[in-house]
C-alpha cells in the first residue's frame, strides 16, 4: 500500500525550511519547483529595495512575514508617506510617524507630509530635525489650510515653513513644499563665529539671502501656494545645480522672474489665485536655458502678462497660450495677445504648441505656425466668445513649412461644427499635405447623421494628405489648463491625451 500524502502543515513546513535557503536533498525534482518561494530566494539587498518600494504601511508589516524578514525593514531605507494608505484618521497618521522614526535606524529616503494642519507644527519640526531622516533625497511638505482658508486669501503668518526642513538642502533630489511661507533663510544661513567687525551699506537681508540656499543635487522643485520674494527664489533657483523639472503654481511675492538654468529641461507655472496677491506673477523671462524642452503655463488667462524667451535653442512645446498673455516675445518675433506683430524669428525645435483661440482665429494661428516651422503636433482649443473675420488664404507661392513637410497631427477641442469651426479646420484639412490623424472633441451629439455633414462641409474627399485620418468624438468641455506633466520627462508630449 502506498504511503498517504504528508499532511497539509509538513508540506508548509517544509517550505518555510525553504525559505531559510536549507533545500532539502533530492528535492531539485521538477515536481517540487511549483512549491518554491522564488521572493525568499532573492539576496536580502534585493529584499530590501522591494520593502523601500512599498507603502508606509505595507513595509512595516512585512516584519511578520519571516524570521528572516524581521530585521529587514530596518536595514530598507525609509519611506514615509503619510496619506490615506498609512491610516484614514489624521491623529493615527501623526502616532505612526512618531513611532516609525523612533523604531527605524535610517537611512530615509522619501518623507511625504502632504496635508498636515497647522496644529502639528511642533510635531513636523521634531520629526525633521530626527537623525533617521539625515541624508534625505525626497521631501513632500504642506500645510492643509484648505478646510479653513478660502483659497482667494493669503495664508496666515503662522504657516512658516519649519526652519529644520532646510537642513536636507545638501542631499534633496526631489521637494515640494506647499500652502506655506518661506522663512527668511539669512536667520539660519549666515554664521560668523569668528568676525569681530562688519559694515554693511545700502544692503538688504534679501540681498544677503539670495544666494543661501544651495542644493546642488535637487532635480525636482515643486512649489504650490507658496509665500516667498521674488529674489529670494531666483537666490535659491541659483543654487539648484542639478535641477531638471520646475512647478510654480499659484504662489504669492513673485512679481517678475528670470530663468537661467543650464541644466532645466522642464518648466510649469501660473500666478497666484486671483485676490491673493495684489503684486501678482506679471513677468517670466527664459534669459538662458541651454537644456529647456518645455514651457508650460498652466492658466495662462491669469497670467503672467508678459513671457519673454531670450535663449532657449531646444525648446519643444510650449502651451497653453491664451490671450491672456498680452505679450509674448520668442527672441525678435513678437505677438501682442496671441497676434503676430513682427515674425523675425523661426523657431526650428519646436514640436508641440496648443492654444487657446477666440473665434477660433486662424490668422492667428498661422503667425505661430510661420515661427514654428518644424511643428509637428497643433492642439486648438476653440472659443466663440466672438467670431473672428479670418483674412488670411494660403497662398501656394508662400507656403508655410510645417504644412508642406511637418504637420501630422491636429486636435481641435469644444467643436462645435458651425461655421467658423468648419472654416478653421477646414483649412488644416485642405493644406496639411503630411497629416496623419486630426481629432475633433465635440462638444454635442456626434451622431452618424451630423458626422455625414461635418465630412461634406469639412470637403474630407478633397483633403491635402490623402492617407489622414479624422475622428469625431463626444467630449467634455476642456481647457488642457493645469497640465499635470512638468515633471515627467519620459513624455515626449505632454499634452497627448485620447478625447
Amino acid at each position: 500500500m502506498e504511503a498517504p500524502p504528508p499532511p497539509a502543515h509538513t508540506s508548509k513546513k517544509r517550505k518555510f525550511d525553504r525559505v531559510d535557503g536549507q533545500e532539502p536533498p533530492g528535492s531539485s525534482s521538477a515536481g517540487d519547483v511549483a512549491g518554491l518561494d522564488f521572493i525568499n530566494t532573492l539576496p536580502d539587498a534585493v529584499l530590501c529595495t522591494i520593502i523601500s518600494l512599498l507603502p508606509t504601511k505595507d513595509g512595516g508589516r512585512t516584519q511578520a512575514v519571516s524570521r528572516r524578514w524581521r530585521p529587514l525593514w530596518r536595514s530598507a531605507p525609509l519611506n514615509i508617506v503619510a496619506d490615506s494608505t498609512l491610516s484614514g484618521q489624521e491623529r493615527k497618521r501623526v502616532i505612526y510617524i512618531s513611532k516609525i522614526l523612533a523604531q527605524h535606524p535610517g537611512p530615509a529616503l522619501r518623507l511625504a507630509l502632504p496635508y498636515i494642519r497647522e496644529r502639528y507644527y511642533g510635531k513636523i519640526e521634531c520629526w525633521l530635525r530626527s537623525q533617521t531622516l539625515t541624508n534625505l533625497q525626497e521631501l513632500d511638505l504642506g500645510f492643509d489650510v484648505e478646510g479653513s482658508l478660502p483659497s482667494s486669501l493669503p495664508l496666515p503668518s503662522s504657516l512658516v515653513l519649519p526652519p529644520s526642513a532646510l537642513r536636507f538642502a545638501p542631499t534633496l533630489h526631489v521637494a515640494s513644499f506647499s500652502c506655506c511661507r518661506f522663512p527668511d533663510l539669512s536667520a539660519q544661513s549666515l554664521n560668523f563665529p569668528h568676525l569681530k567687525e562688519l559694515s554693511m551699506y545700502r544692503v538688504t537681508i534679501s540681498e544677503l539671502s539670495a544666494s543661501s540656499l544651495n542644493l546642488p543635487h535637487l532635480k525636482q522643485l515643486t512649489l504650490c501656494r507658496v509665500t516667498i520674494p521674488g529674489d529670494a527664489l531666483h537666490g535659491m533657483l541659483t543654487g539648484c545645480l542639478s535641477l531638471e523639472s520646475l512647478l510654480l503654481k499659484n504662489n504669492v511675492g513673485i512679481r517678475r522672474l528670470r530663468i537661467s538654468s543650464p541644466t532645466l529641461r522642464s518648466i510649469g507655472f501660473s500666478p497666484a489665485f486671483r485676490g491673493e496677491d495684489a503684486t501678482s506673477f506679471q513677468e517670466l523671462v527664459i534669459e538662458d536655458a541651454p537644456r529647456l524642452e518645455r514651457l508650460l503655463p498652466l492658466y495662462p488667462d491669469d497670467g503672467p502678462r508678459t513671457i519673454q524667451i531670450i535663449r532657449a535653442p531646444k525648446l519643444q512645446v510650449i502651451g497653453l497660450l491664451s490671450d491672456g498673455i498680452s505679450k509674448l516675445h520668442i527672441g525678435t518675433t513678437f505677438f501682442q495677445e496671441l497676434t503676430s506683430i513682427s515674425l523675425t524669428t523661426t523657431m526650428h525645435t519646436m514640436k508641440v504648441l496648443v492654444i487657446d483661440s477666440i473665434g477660433p482665429n486662424l490668422d492667428s494661428v498661422i503667425g505661430f505656425l510661420r515661427c514654428f516651422p518644424c511643428l509637428e503636433r497643433l492642439y486648438v482649443i476653440s472659443h466663440l466668445r466672438k467670431e473672428v473675420k479670418n483674412v488670411q488664404k494660403y497662398d501656394p507661392l508662400d507656403p508655410i513649412q510645417c504644412l508642406e513637410l511637418h504637420l501630422k497631427n491636429v486636435v481641435l477641442r469644444n467643436y462645435f461644427g458651425n461655421r467658423p469651426d468648419v472654416n478653421f479646420a477646414k483649412f488644416f484639412v485642405l493644406n496639411a499635405r503630411v497629416l496623419d490623424e486630426m481629432k475633433f472633441g465635440v462638444f454635442s451629439n456626434c451622431n452618424e447623421k451630423w458626422k455625414s455633414n461635418q465630412h461634406r462641409r469639412l470637403q474630407l474627399d478633397n483633403r491635402a494628405s490623402r492617407d489622414a485620418r479624422f475622428e469625431f468624438q463626444s467630449s467634455f468641455w476642456s481647457t488642457f489648463t493645469n497640465n499635470k506633466h512638468t515633471h515627467d520627462l519620459a513624455m515626449a508630449d505632454p499634452f497627448e491625451t485620447t478625447l
